[in-house]
């Protein structure tokens, strides 16, 4: 019996086509950036095929042989940043300040991984089983959950109702509740970073990844977002972050799951409400049945302004399921209008185009001109001559 590298179960040595996946053994990688499948790091994990890539990482399904299971290895690869040699597991790190860069988000990708490992026990996010640094890079050990995501859950389902679509998401939201308590943020929840195992367990995975390709010696690097899940806070690489990033993006998923749209792009919402006064994030009664409070709940989760925004998922979750009447926290976002002066200012500009009206009119007619200072022409009297002015000189320079 061999293990497939496809989905890591056994079949007999002599087919060559996986029948529990279709995997073709001795397939070559989709990229050559990619580990070969058969790869063993740490003496003890085997990689698999890849399973998903972004722009700072690469996703494998492996074999933890320690412990006979199967595994996600996520392999740090920030794209611009580095590459590799065909068939090679060395990484080969760009020159530069991109090095600085490089190393920077290598040790944010580990030391967030250290961190994540005490919330293993917490029902709602993906457990983190390992960590190392190796061939030039470092890598993740996690659980592997065998499903789908979110957004594929969505595509084959549709809209969800919503009581299931909370009951769906709570555990979740439960679970980023403690590991907020403890400072970590996630930052790019969405509906294809949260899994659906085939047992019906919800999980959240990517912690951190809008860091880890990160570094301090590169500000624009630190923007990254999701459109329509992405509060506006976080098109600023300084914008105040913290537990209600999380919210509004939670409140965002949960509304593409109920009403099948995802919400306006946060930073067009605000653009257009200070320039027109109108919101561009329609209520959910318009675009399915749901009771006041819900609505109420997920609106104030989606506030555009952290001021105006449910603070903690906590309080989010309370609401969501209160029972008590959930108040709307209406936004305070000032009106950008060009034509509303101050009374003071209108006074001045008022006067003062009267009195240019009244000076052209007085030229036009006449009444008033320019005279000329610069005297030309002298008349000196006989006998006198003209000398030039040695008031306040000194008797030298005079």
């Amino acid at each position: 019996m061999v293990r497939c590298l496809g989905c890591m179960q056994t079949h007999a040595k002599e087919i060559e086509v996986c029948p529990h996946c279709g995997y073709i053994n001795g397939s070559m990688p989709e990229s050559p950036l990619h580990m070969m499948a058969g790869t063993v790091l740490a003496e003890k994990y085997i990689v698999g095929k890849i399973i998903g890539a972004g722009g700072f990482a690469i996703t494998y399904i492996g074999w933890d042989t320690a412990l006979d299971r199967c595994v996600a290895i996520k392999e740090y690869f920030p794209s611009g940043f580095a590459t590799r040699s065909y068939g090679q597991q060395n990484v080969t790190v760009f020159g530069g300040y991109k090095a600085d860069q490089y190393y920077d988000g290598m040790n944010k990708f580990v030391n967030e991984a250290r961190r994540l490992v005490k919330f293993n026990s917490e029902p709602g996010i993906v457990g983190v089983i390992d960590s190392f640094e190796g061939n030039n890079t470092a890598y993740l050990i996690m659980e592997y959950i065998d499903g789908e995501t979110l957004s594929s859950y969505l595509k084959r389902e549709g809209i969800v109702p919503i009581e299931e679509a909370i009951e769906l998401l709570a555990p979740v939201m439960k679970s980023l509740d403690v590991v907020h308590k403890s400072g970590i943020i996630h930052r790019d929840i969405a509906p294809d970073n949260i899994m659906i195992s085939k047992n019906g367990d919800i999980k959240l995975i990517d912690f951190g990844a809008s860091r880890y390709a990160t570094s301090s010696h590169s500000r624009s690097l630190s923007v990254m977002i999701k459109q329509g899940y992405s509060p506006e806070e976080q098109y600023r690489s300084r914008g105040d972050q913290g537990p209600h990033t999380d919210v509004y993006a939670m409140a965002a998923v949960l509304y593409k799951m109920i009403t099948g749209v995802i919400p306006p792009d946060s930073l067009e919402r605000r653009t257009i409400y200070e320039s027109e006064k109108r919101e561009t994030l329609l209520p959910i009664s318009q675009k399915c049945i749901i009771d006041k409070n819900k609505e109420n709940a997920i609106l104030n989760a989606l506030n555009i302004r952290v001021e105006d925004r449910t603070k903690t998922m906590d309080e989010f979750l309370n609401q969501l399921t209160s029972d008590e009447q959930v108040k709307r926290q209406k936004e305070k976002i000032e009106v950008t209008d060009l034509m509303k002066w101050p009374a003071w200012l209108k006074c001045i500009v008022i006067i003062s185009m009267i009195a240019i009206g009244v000076l052209f009119a007085m030229l036009f007619m006449g009444k008033i001109g320019f005279v000329s200072h610069l005297v030309t022409d002298y008349s000196i009297a006989e006998g006198m001559t003209r000398v030039p002015s040695t008031i306040n000189f000194s008797a030298s320079v005079a």
